[in-house]
């Protein structure tokens, strides 16, 4: 299964440009992705699972200001290589999935603590609001462009 995004606009747009280069149409047609298809693809899963490991390894260091900017390093990190994965690795070129799965990568670790969870004003509660509201509402949205 690609990685990108299949949405109406996508099989309208493959349905234009057969009707003008006037092919038959015969080809194999991609179909529109569903929603549990666009909840998949949206979660860029590889990093979740990258920062949970890392997360892990973090925990070992003693807490403190060091700790505190390693964790916001390691972030910072992750949200940079997570639209540079999906890109380069995994062929996605919508800008808006590309934003959405930064978002859902962001909402993972919200919800995992991270950074987030040495902070004063961080309560797990809100972590664990969010993220499920923030993933079935996110799969609602077809990426188009």
């Amino acid at each position: 299964m690609a990685r990108e995004i299949i949405s109406a606009g996508d099989i309208r747009r493959l349905k234009q440009e057969a009707a003008a280069s006037k092919t038959d149409g015969k080809g194999a047609q991609p179909a529109r992705d569903s929603y549990s298809d666009r909840l998949f693809k949206y979660i860029p899963a590889e990093l979740v699972a990258g920062y949970i490991f890392i997360q892990g390894i973090l925990k070992n260091i003693p807490q403190g200001r060091e700790a505190l900017i390693l964790q916001w390093i390691v972030f910072g990190l992750f949200c940079l290589l997570t639209p540079l994965y999906l890109r380069r690795i995994q062929k996605v070129f919508k800008i808006q999935q590309l934003l959405i799965s930064l978002l859902s990568f962001v909402v993972w670790c919200f919800a995992l603590g991270g950074p987030f969870a040495l902070s004063g004003w961080y309560d797990p509660v809100y972590g664990q609001i969010l993220l499920p509201v923030f993933t079935l509402a996110a799969a609602i949205w077809e990426a188009e462009k």
